[in-house]
């Protein structure tokens, strides 16, 4: 690149956009992942379209042509994401024999996850119902505990029911993954493209719209991008348990200190509770017509 032709160098992130005197921009980022080369060989040699292919890689860094995004609504761009996912995943299917040990630990694992949440949120419940005056967030909780709960039953009505199926499964579909799929990793410009690949690998057929929905059911209307996504790349009924099943599993939420943020992010997150009990009971007919297991706020 001819130093003379540069008009500028500007910052974005930590990286680098050089523009030239004939308004052409190339974009250039940190190299974080020291082997990206195998990632975009990969990609090829299945044919991948869609994604952002460097111009240039160097020991540090990768160029790329700069692309302007293009003004569209979150729901459209969204619904864009979803088909290039289900392009991904179509192109880069192989089937593997199902390593029963493998799966054997992840279901005690499960188990185990829920044992200590309940142990840890009963614990808390019972020390809160102790006191005379609640702190706000503690007041919060104690008003939203009841979802988390529900949330941990559903998961446990429904993990024998996903593990009685490995034990009757020889082998399970496994995907080329995004690694880090949502709306900030996805660029609609002259055409579409995944951005931001340094995580890509092989993994579980749901691991990208798991992260997809953790990171944008804000954004959009997700029971529509996965009733969309799975016209294309429909999970078998498997795939569709472990999916719910690591969606509804709750996390451990702290409730102190007891601050106005502290109260903003409790709510935020009992909130996305309820948006995925929602989003269960819309799906619940694809995967259990038990009416006793559903997931209820």
């Amino acid at each position: 690149m001819n130093e003379t032709l540069i008009k500028k160098y500007t910052y974005l992130n930590n990286n680098r956009i050089i523009t030239y005197n004939d308004q052409n921009k190339i974009f250039i980022k940190k190299k974080k992942k020291y082997d990206i080369e195998k990632i975009y060989h990969y990609l090829d040699s299945h044919e991948v379209p869609y994604y952002l292919k460097p111009l240039k890689i160097t020991d540090k860094e990768l160029y790329f042509n700069y692309l302007e995004s293009r003004s569209l609504k979150k729901d459209e761009l969204a619904k864009r994401l979803v088909y290039v996912l289900s392009i991904l995943q179509n192109k880069t299917t192989t089937y593997q024999d199902l390593d029963k040990d493998l799966e054997q630990a992840k279901y005690d694992k499960y188990k185990q996850t829920i044992i200590y949440l309940e142990k840890y949120y009963y614990t808390l419940q019972d020390m809160l119902e102790l006191k005379v005056y609640l702190a706000p967030s503690e007041y919060l909780f104690i008003r939203n505990v009841s979802i988390i709960y529900q949330a941990l039953n559903y998961v446990k009505s429904i993990l024998d029911i996903w593990y009685d199926l490995i034990k009757k499964t020889k082998v399970k579909r496994v995907v080329f993954c995004h690694g880090k799929c949502e709306l900030d990793h996805f660029l609609y410009s002259d055409n579409e493209y995944f951005i931001s690949l340094e995580n890509a690998h092989q993994g579980e057929v749901y691991e990208d719209f798991l992260y997809f929905y953790n990171h944008n059911y804000n954004d959009t209307d997700m029971f529509s991008n996965f009733k969309f996504y799975q016209h294309k790349y429909q999970y078998n009924k498997l795939e569709f348990l472990e999916f719910i099943i690591n969606l509804v599993m709750p996390i451990k939420i702290d409730i102190y200190p007891s601050s106005l943020e502290k109260c903003i992010l409790l709510t935020e997150y009992f909130d996305k509770l309820k948006k995925i009990s929602d989003f269960v009971l819309q799906n619940q007919k694809n995967y259990q017509d038990d009416e006793k297991n559903k997931f209820h706020n």
